[in-house]
């Protein structure tokens, strides 16, 4: 997947690879090969919305991320891709999120005053339920 610099994605392989290293050598195939790719602009007979794919040796290779609602739309997404395509960074390895579940590292454990071992928190269990009120003269967080 090619990422603008504000991480939205530009476009993506038209394939699925197993694993990392025949993705990167298509991607470095592609770069290589830059100057014989055709693009194509269309819209998708379902919806209306536009889309754009590249082919190398009669062979789609790319395709937008997203559809667009307007030709303009889509025609200046494919140029910023064909613009970002040839000095594109490779990143070594692979990461992987999912929408709105990133892994984060576990914490380690915290040491305190005299290596004593800080236990650390547990993650809140939401029950759906209201919060109850403070209760009257009390001090809210923040007073």
């Amino acid at each position: 997947m090619l990422v603008s610099p504000n991480n939205r994605p530009i476009g993506r392989s038209a394939t699925y690879h197993d694993f990392y290293a025949p993705c990167r050598e298509a991607v470095l195939d592609l770069q290589a090969n830059a100057h014989r790719i055709v693009s194509l602009a269309g819209t998708v007979a379902a919806t209306g919305q536009w889309t754009w794919r590249i082919s190398l040796d009669d062979v789609l290779v790319a395709v937008s991320s997203r559809s667009y609602l307007r030709a303009r739309e889509c025609t200046y997404n494919l140029e910023r891709f064909l613009e970002a395509l040839p000095n594109a960074e490779i990143v070594d390895g692979t990461r992987s999120v999912r929408r709105d579940r990133r892994r984060y590292p576990e914490p380690s454990p915290v040491t305190g005053i005299h290596g004593a071992v800080v236990p650390t928190a547990r993650p809140l269990k939401l029950s759906g339920q209201p919060l109850p009120l403070p209760k009257q003269g009390s001090r809210g967080v923040g007073r």
